[in-house]
């Protein structure tokens, strides 16, 4: 998948790239230098609606099966398995729903790069200077993707496949350095 997808496709896409000029980076009307947006975002298959719905199934159908085999067949030891088993379902919704918004966005406004980084429901905002920034991307399995300005370094790009990262720090050098 490409990192440098238009955002028309941004549905199927890990992180797409934008490009704009305009008002935001510009002061009184005239044309500012190039605004760069990238967001990257974890790729889940089903909405959050979809997800309540498919959970609220499976525990509906667990709950009846428990209830049914208890007074269907006097088997009152399903019960407490089923309640079990619907409590680790819920666990499970729960966990999966903290983090189905995890993700990135990242901004080049000259003279800086605004990233903000949501996880599990938490957003930071880190503010690095254009002028000053790096981009770093490790050797290994895991090839990290990280910002440093100097004395501030962030860890970015965690959704994105081995292969799109790199195309990812491709982009983030070329635009950075226009950016200066």
């Amino acid at each position: 998948m490409s990192v440098g997808a238009s955002t028309s496709r941004t549905s199927a896409m890990y992180a797409y790239f934008r490009q704009t000029v305009g008002p935001f980076g510009s002061s009184g009307g005239e044309e500012g230098p190039p605004i760069c947006e990238w967001r990257i975002k974890r790729n889940c298959s089903l909405t959050p609606r979809q997800s309540l719905a498919a959970t609220t199934f499976l525990i509906a159908l667990v709950a009846l099966i428990g209830v049914g085999s208890a007074v269907s067949f006097g088997v009152w030891l399903a019960l407490p398995f089923s309640f079990l088993y619907v409590l680790a379902i819920g666990i499970a919704f729960v966990a999966y729903s903290r983090h189905a918004t995890d993700g990135e966005t990242l901004r080049l406004v000259p003279p800086f790069m605004i990233v903000e980084v949501d996880e599990g429901g938490r957003r930071t905002v880190h503010r690095m200077n254009a002028a000053r920034l790096t981009v770093l991307l490790d050797s290994g399995d895991e090839a990290h993707v990280y910002l440093s300005d100097g004395w501030q370094r962030i860890n970015v790009g965690g959704q994105l496949p081995l292969a799109a990262r790199e195309e990812f720090v491709r982009q983030l050098r070329r635009f950075i350095v226009v950016g200066r």
